[in-house]
């Protein structure tokens, strides 16, 4: 890895934290949030639903945008939007004391946290060497954002209100903002050559419509998982968990808990960034949702330790997934497209993903907190059933050409 593999490598540790600080400061704070504004499980969940389209369905236009005018910029703009934003969430409610207020600028911080997906998985599948590794690197930092945030948001919202944790997290974002212009920018991929874009172009044939279009539903269905999943552990730790050592007070023991568990998915990001460019990216991506599927219900039935464990091995298993998915985006998606193609997936399970978040809580309004996790184990199951259709799809014989076929035939 040269010095400029390095500075970009620094920059998408960085800015991927922080954009899942920005994603996951919301649920830990829910038992203040329903005090603050005089609220339900409902309403919260259509906050974090408003965060999330946003959040997913502006990463369709980023993906174009980083095609046409090079990723880095992208990332810059994602940092110094969203961090300001954040700092915004205290006068904002301060002046406008309803969750609709909040709501809205929660939305404005998912938009500019959209551009950053796209940007930086455009980043690294053109700039790095070592594809896969590279992707396990980027989302070790984003499981560690995911796994830190419900500790440090719950633990800083309980001790100085439950608007601190947004603007502390808008502060290190500006930081990172700066340090993100000492990185020159990389030439647009739509700037090149014809010549090499035509290269690049015909250089993977494994992406027809068929394997994109399976590929996408299962990415779909594991974006569901996560905003379902995510909005609402912290909270459910904090009812199903009681251990000695750890506080009473239920805000700062679900965010606890919910760290302890999610920072396998590090390590589930690591492994399988390493895998992927050793064994058929397909077959591994069936296997990691398959796992993460039982775990999911084990998580359902369980409490206490049992419940801790079993959620320290879904994370491991579900945050496997994502580096795989990057790298077949790479893999499906010509090299002039991948802008595009990272556009299109993020758009999917972070945009059509983030649905589960109402859903999620209109099962928990009515059916209690586990309902949420059957349904999510569904979900998987939908999932593993269109990898399973991609591998076999992969396995289906080439139609037969008109010179391959025998004479008088």
């Amino acid at each position: 890895m040269d010095a400029k593999e390095r500075k970009i490598i620094g920059l998408s540790v960085g800015a991927h934290g922080l954009v899942h600080l920005f994603e996951g400061v919301l649920p830990p704070l829910i038992p203040l949030l329903l005090v603050r504004f005089h609220t339900d499980y409902f309403h919260i969940g259509l906050v974090v639903t408003a965060f999330s389209y946003a959040f997913g369905i502006g990463a369709l236009p980023t993906g174009f945008l980083a095609d046409k005018i090079g990723p880095r910029r992208l990332v810059t703009l994602f940092l110094f939007g969203a961090s300001l934003l954040s700092i915004a969430v205290w006068p904002v409610t301060a002046i406008w004391q309803s969750l609709w207020g909040y709501g809205i600028v929660m939305a404005g911080i998912g938009l500019f946290c959209s551009i950053y997906h796209p940007a930086a998985n455009t980043l690294l599948s053109l700039a790095m060497t070592r594809r896969g590794n590279a992707f396990g690197i980027h989302g070790i930092a984003g499981s560690t954002g995911v796994a830190l945030v419900p500790l440090l948001s719950a633990l800083i919202g309980s001790a100085l209100g439950w608007w601190t944790p947004h603007v502390i997290f808008g502060v290190f974002g500006i930081g990172a903002a700066l340090y993100s212009l000492t990185i020159p920018d990389a030439p647009a991929v739509a700037d090149r050559p014809a010549a090499s874009r035509k290269t690049a172009a015909g250089k993977d044939a494994a992406g027809t419509g068929l394997k994109i279009v399976l590929f996408l539903l299962s990415a779909t269905a594991l974006g569901l998982t996560y905003k379902g999943i995510m909005t609402f552990l912290p909270t459910y730790m904090g009812q199903r968990v009681q251990l000695a050592f750890l506080p009473a007070n239920p805000v700062a023991l679900g965010g606890i808990v919910a760290t302890m568990a999610l920072l396998a998915g590090a390590w589930g990001q690591f492994v399988a960034g390493r895998l992927v460019d050793r064994y058929d990216a397909e077959k591994l991506y069936l296997v990691m949702v398959l796992a993460g599927m039982g775990f999911v219900f084990c998580m359902a039935f369980s409490r206490g330790v049992l419940l801790v464990g079993a959620t320290v091995i879904y994370a491991f298993f579900y945050f496997s997934t994502q580096p795989i998915q990057n790298f077949l985006v790479a893999r499906y998606f010509p090299r002039q497209r991948h802008g595009m193609g990272y556009g299109i997936h993020f758009t999917l399970t972070f945009g059509v993903g983030s649905t589960a978040a109402a859903v999620a809580g209109f099962l928990a309004d009515r059916f209690g907190l586990a309902s949420v996790f059957i349904a999510m184990g569904g979900c998987f199951a939908v999932s593993a059933g269109m990898i399973a259709l991609l591998i076999l799809s992969s396995r289906r014989p080439k139609p037969e050409t008109d010179q391959q076929r025998p004479r008088g035939a």
